[in-house]
């Protein structure tokens, strides 16, 4: 395994450089728009500005840091670099204007990004020694924003979306997308405003591309680190608009607690962007960082099939529902013979998306792999692991006994924090209803 020391630039103007040149394990990455030669395509001050959103010092360098971790995560291949393909090993160095705070919250970042990724995270910060020229709104929110959300496009998203505006609050939608999630997100958006009126509600989407094809970057197909920029960019709305707003991180209790299926799936196949430890140290984190912003999840005690059947319009959620996408990789439908852009079937959170239109009557999206439980894919094929691993995670689920044994079967992914033993009885609670929903469909 390879340690990839890495220099996180702002600007062309920064004379940082590395104390051994010659180290072929050396990359360096800068985010300034003017460089010719862009490791990562945004622009995502610019992007805030167009709402007259203006970020303080703070939530300007945690929003670059974000960028650059992304665009790290994008860059090095795990399979050249990685231990065995997957984990690899960073040593990061960024600027922020200040370091004392930033120092206090290195190893903070380090642990959580390690945790979300997979891969080894040290951080290390140094001095942005340039000034930055800002003016904060006198009023922040003339809008009168009461939420900000996350909306990916996927059902899950949809649905909080929904139930905020059902509940007369006025959220700001927060996405990030890459070129396939576009349409879908403005076809969910143009429903919303046919539904509820243009103004109850507003959005901003946001377009980050690490260049892969820089001379100095490999490819690399997965991207954990996505969801950390996707939830930075909601705390920075959140924070411009006010220094309480609450960012709104809509997904059902099943997918975030993201219980490895079988033994071999606790690290490349185990996805922890919502896991309550994962939340959960960012909020502690962000607070260390003097951002009072809270990251919320109404759903964590809630199954997919529970979301839909308690979603406040359920009427205009079942006009739209087909047209969400939950998939893993919508762009695999091509290989189907499919439009790009479907809901493949066969994937894990296809499978779970399935089971609950299932266990709420119906299953009214057209996937691209048609029904699998009646043409389920090869075993011994990349398409069919998740569904094998699904019946073999059924099959040990029902051998558990005890809820002293489902919460250690919890904890395998991660830690879960709790208050007290209601909230961790709630977890292992949707848990149960989790796998039941999934057992249901497949067995059906």
């Amino acid at each position: 395994m390879k340690t990839k020391n890495i220099i996180v630039k702002l600007k062309s103007s920064d004379t940082t450089e590395f104390a051994n040149s010659e180290n072929e394990n050396n990359l360096m990455i800068q985010l300034d728009q003017t460089d010719l030669n862009k490791m990562v395509k945004a622009n995502l001050m610019r992007d805030l500005e167009k709402f007259n959103l203006v970020a303080n010092n703070t939530i300007y360098d945690l929003v670059n840091f974000a960028l650059g971790i992304y665009t790290i995560d994008q860059v090095v291949s795990r399979q050249i670099n990685g231990f065995q393909g997957w984990s690899r090993n960073f040593i990061v160095n960024f600027p922020v204007h200040d370091l004392q705070l930033w120092n206090n919250v290195k190893e903070d970042f380090a642990n959580y990004l390690s945790f979300l990724s997979g891969d080894k995270w040290e951080i290390t910060f140094r001095q942005n020694h340039e000034t930055r020229e800002f003016e904060l709104p006198e009023n922040r929110n003339p809008n009168n924003f009461s939420k900000v959300s996350l909306f990916s496009g996927g059902l899950d998203s949809f649905i909080g979306v929904i139930d905020l505006l059902t509940n007369e609050e006025k959220p700001f939608l927060v996405s990030h997308y890459k070129i396939s999630e576009r349409k879908v997100q403005e076809r969910l958006i143009d429903g919303l405003n046919e539904r509820f009126g243009g103004n109850s509600f507003d959005s901003q989407k946001f377009w980050v591309q690490p260049n892969q094809k820089n001379e100095f970057a490999e490819k690399e197909n997965s991207s954990r680190a996505r969801s950390f920029l996707f939830i930075t960019l909601g705390i920075a709305v959140a924070n411009c608009l006010a220094d309480d707003m609450e960012l709104v991180l809509p997904e059902n209790g099943l997918i975030s607690l993201n219980i490895p299926l079988t033994k071999s799936r606790l690290s490349s196949h185990s996805t922890r962007t919502t896991h309550p430890y994962f939340v959960d140290g960012l909020n502690k984190t962000f607070e260390k960082l003097r951002i009072r912003n809270l990251i919320k999840n109404p759903y964590r005690f809630k199954t997919k099939g529970q979301m839909i059947l308690e979603c406040l319009d359920r009427e205009f959620l079942d006009q739209h529902i087909s047209e969400t996408i939950s998939c893993s990789h919508p762009e695999n439908s091509r290989y189907q013979g499919r439009e790009p852009g479907l809901n493949c079937g066969y994937c894990v959170p296809c499978i779970i998306r399935q089971s609950a239109e299932n266990a709420a009557g119906d299953i009214s999206t057209d996937y691209a792999i048609g029904d699998v439980r009646q043409e389920p894919p090869s075993p011994n094929t990349k398409k069919g692991s998740d569904y094998r691993a699904f019946k073999m995670g059924l099959a040990k689920f029902k051998s558990i006994n005890g809820r002293h044994s489902l919460a250690l079967q919890i904890i395998r992914a991660g830690s879960i924090p709790y208050n007290n033993i209601d909230d961790l009885n709630e977890y292992i609670s949707v848990y149960e209803r989790g796998m039941e929903e999934v057992r249901q469909f497949l067995n059906s």
